[in-house]
This record gives C-alpha cells, sequence and structure tokens, in this order.
C-alpha cells in the first residue's frame, strides 16, 4: 500500500547520492555478535515496527512510501550498504553486523533518532535476552506481540494549526560564518571522524555549575574554538542545534522524522561575557527557539513547503526547489550539533562497551561541512567529530577548549566516516 507523504517530503526531494540524508547507529557490545539470534531478533523486532517496513515507491510526478514485504536482510559487513537497494530488499532500514558491533542504518526521510530508539530498544532486548540466556525486564520496551498504538503512525505535522499573530519565530536568518569559503583548511573529499569520549559525571557537575545543558555547552565549546580560528571576519559563528519537536507538537510517540533546530549565534555581544553568562544565554536561545509556540509557527511554515512542492508539476522541479531550499538554509550556519538525548536502553546496557551516532550532514557539497553528533550511554558521553577538512586544527581547536575548562578526555579512534547510501531517486 502506498503511503502519501508530508513530514517526509522536503528530506525525501533533498534527497541525491552525493547527500543521502542517512545516518548509522553502532552499538558496540562486550562479546561478539551471534548472526543466528540477531536475525531472530530483528524478526521479531520488524513485527512490532511495521511502518519502517518501507520502500520507495516513485510515481510519474510524485514519490510515495509503501509497504514492503519483503524480509529484513541482516548483512555481515561492516561497511554501510545503500538503502533502498536490492542488496537490502529495498528497505529503507538496514541491520548489519560486523565482530562485537550492530548497525542500523536509517534513511533520515523515515525517522530520526528519537523515532528509531524505540526500535533499537526492542532490538537490544530480544538479542540480549537470547545470547545471555537472561530474562531482562520488558518495562518501557515495545514488544512484538504489543499492539501499535495509532499514535505511533499519525503524523502531527499535517493537522491545521491556529494562526497567531502574536507569534514571530525568532530564529536567526541571515548568513553565517562559512567554513568552507573562509575556514584555515581547505574542503577534502573524505569525511573524518575523531570520536571523543567525556566522563559523565565529570561532565555534568561542569555543566550544572555553568548554568548549561550537555548540547550547550558542546556548541558554545565549537564556537569559541572556531571563533579564536576566525577572530576577523564579517559574518558571526552560527551552531545549528538539532531539537526534537514531539514534545512541543504533543506527539511524542510519532515515528516520523520530526528534527527542527535552534540556531545559536556568537555575536559580538557574547564574546564579551563571561564563560558562564555565555552558556546562560545560550540556553536561554534554546529555550525561545524550542518554545512550543515557536515550534508549531515553524511546522506552519513546513506546511506552506508541502503546498509548494505539491503545486510542482514535476519531479525535477520539486527536487530543484528542495535543493535550494537546503542551500540557503544551510548557508545560516556554521557548523552542526546533534544530541537526542542521554540513551536508555534498558537493563540491555549492561552488555553495551559503546554507543555511536554518525549522520550523513556533513558534506563536501554542503555550507557546513562540521557537524558533532553527541550521545550518552553507560556513564560516558560520546562527541563525534566528523570534518571535511585534511588538517585537525578545529580539532585541536575545540580540544584546547576541554583542555582550558578542565574536562578530561580520551579521542578512542580517528577514522573515515562511515554512513550509509541511498538509491539514486532521479536518473530515469
Amino acid at each position: 500500500m502506498r503511503r502519501k507523504l508530508y513530514s517526509e517530503m522536503r528530506t525525501v526531494y533533498e534527497t541525491t547520492v552525493q547527500n543521502p540524508h542517512t545516518f548509522r547507529v553502532t552499538v558496540k557490545t562486550k562479546d561478539m555478535v551471534d548472526e543466528p539470534i540477531l536475525k531472530e531478533a530483528v524478526e521479531k523486532t520488524m513485527k512490532r515496527y511495521p511502518y519502517f517496513a518501507m520502500q520507495i515507491d516513485k510515481g510519474e510526478n510524485e514519490i510515495f512510501f509503501a509497504d514492503n514485504p519483503r524480509p529484513m536482510v541482516v548483512l555481515h559487513r561492516d561497511d554501510p550498504p545503500v538503502l533502498g537497494s536490492e542488496e537490502v530488499n529495498g528497505h529503507l532500514l538496514n541491520i548489519s553486523w560486523w565482530k562485537n558491533k550492530i548497525h542500523i542504518d536509517v534513511y533520515h526521510a523515515l525517522t530520526d533518532g528519537g523515532g528509531i530508539y524505540p526500535l533499537i530498544k526492542t532490538l537490544l532486548y530480544y538479542y540480549c535476552s537470547a545470547y545471555y540466556e537472561m530474562e531482562l525486564s520488558a518495562e518501557g520496551i515495545r514488544l512484538s506481540d504489543d499492539p501499535v498504538d495509532p499514535k505511533e503512525w499519525e503524523d502531527p505535522a499535517i493537522a491545521e494549526l491556529e494562526e497567531d499573530p502574536f507569534c514571530v519565530v525568532q530564529k536567526w536568518q541571515k548568513p553565517g560564518f562559512q567554513l568552507k569559503d573562509g575556514g584555515k583548511a581547505g574542503i577534502s573529499e573524505h569525511c573524518i571522524v575523531y570520536n571523543i569520549r567525556i566522563q559523565e559525571k565529570e561532565f555534568m557537575r561542569f555543566n550544572m555549575s555553568n548554568d548549561g545543558s550537555p548540547g550547550t555547552i558542546i556548541a558554545l565549546f565549537l564556537s569559541r574554538a572556531i571563533e579564536k580560528l576566525h577572530p576577523v571576519k564579517e559574518d558571526p559563528v552560527v551552531i545549528a542545534m538539532c531539537v526534537n519537536q514531539r514534545k512541543a507538537l504533543k506527539a511524542p510517540l510519532a515515528h516520523q522524522s520530526l528534527v527542527g533546530d535552534v540556531r545559536l549565534v556568537y555575536s559580538d555581544k557574547m564574546k564579551k561575557l563571561s564563560f558562564m553568562d555565555q552558556a546562560t544565554s545560550y540556553r536561554g536561545m534554546v529555550a525561545l527557539q524550542s518554545d512550543p509556540d515557536i515550534v508549531r509557527e515553524e511546522i506552519k511554515e513546513y506546511q506552506q513547503i508541502v503546498r509548494d512542492l505539491e503545486a510542482l508539476p514535476t519531479l525535477e522541479e520539486k527536487h530543484q526547489y528542495a535543493v535550494d531550499r537546503m542551500d540557503l538554509l544551510t548557508s545560516y550556519f556554521t557548523a552542526t550539533i546533534s544530541y537526542v538525548g542521554k540513551t536508555d536502553m534498558g537493563e540491555a546496557e549492561q552488555f553495551i562497551q559503546e554507543f555511536h551516532v554518525l549522520p550523513s550532514t556533513a558534506l563536501p557539497s554542503s555550507a557546513t561541512p562540521l557537524t558533532l553528533e553527541l550521545s550518552a550511554m553507560n556513564g560516558s558521553f560520546y562527541v563525534n567529530f566528523m570534518q571535511y577538512f585534511p588538517e585537525d586544527c578545529y580539532l585541536k581547536a575545540f580540544i584546547r577548549e576541554l583542555r582550558e575548562n578542565n574536562i578530561n578526555y580520551d579521542v578512542l579512534y580517528q577514522e573515515d566516516t562511515k554512513y550509509p547510501g541511498m538509491i539514486d531517486l532521479w536518473t530515469k
């Protein structure tokens, strides 16, 4: 059955082979993965999440999602697959494994981090229960025999929203400093990721003593690092921090990709403030821009984009409209930070060594070739520092901020970023 796109529409029409709009979640377990047990866990998990068993259905002038009755392919490989391709039976979600790593590869138009985490929690519950032959607690976990709540299917962005003439979206919509143009290092064809680990208790103590939160403090460290490397420039450093819109939309169960952003502007006034006052300012920006009334106004803007896309007669025009919108959006900020929140995987967490998220958002074709993805589990924060620069000057500047603020860290590894590809939607 075909499913008409709505929240997914802009992302689908923005998608290209070079900019696949995908992300990879990697769960590093304490023991080597058992493939038969993993396959059984995947089968049980997918019974509970039918809305994630989708494939692309390309019409003459419109793209749809459609139910995918084919089984999920569990691949034994470390390199990510191309989602939507035959190697994954056309699915837009895939699970693979390599040594002691379980990879969950996701098309971002299908869902986001907040939407996929419940599935991962279910998967790890089934896998760890069978692997370790233990009866883990199922509290807070969606099981295969549980009924699917209709609110998991419903798209909250479709609902018509009342006009509020007194609500104005207070969000930066001017050019931000561009690393690809004025940066210290040239743009590379390859994205490198440095994985930095920070102890949770120590970092949270620092956050609380400086009126910050994990996302805003990391954003502030990055802002200060870039500013010190580029003290003279025309446009300010602007960090786009991704936010989950479900709370503002009162739709905590919605599976759709419901990610907005807040824009943290490191202005001239900010530079004169103390560190704590800067952190307070960033928290205030987040609070203002993620206010439910503001988010609903942004949803209205998105609804207009949907109407514009639907009015265009051809796929090519829809694609170009969406790409142009993305180019305009990315011109507003310097770098991107994403943090879904502390991961809660239930009792299965005792068997997990590391937890990482890698999005495909830092691209050489983009205005923002620097992305930080923050995750937290088992007493540690993990910062995936993803850059399209051959030199590490921005990494070193960021680490210098950690050191100057007495934040203990270790760099776990450096490697080329691996994230899933996406099929070509535009070649006939």
